[in-house]
């Protein structure tokens, strides 16, 4: 017996199953779909997220006590 990727119910492999490469196995269709779909919306956010961080302005960072035009003596 396997186990659905989704909903957890487990079904006969040997009877009827879906298979998408590298996202698993699903009893049906509508699994399936809403496997796909949860796939889709993390991949819209990581996008998002990422877009986001390369358009975010980050101030330099300075040493404490390290003055701009200051060179640390060594």
């Amino acid at each position: 017996m396997a186990e659905c990727q989704t909903c957890g119910g487990s079904f006969d492999e040997c009877a009827y199953q879906i298979v998408v490469w590298g996202l698993g196995v699903f009893d049906s269709v509508e699994c399936a779909e809403s496997a796909l779909q949860r796939r889709a919306r993390r991949a819209a956010n990581a996008e998002a997220l990422a877009e986001a961080a390369s358009q975010a302005t980050t101030p330099a960072v300075r040493p404490p006590g390290l003055a701009v035009g200051v060179k640390k003596q060594v």
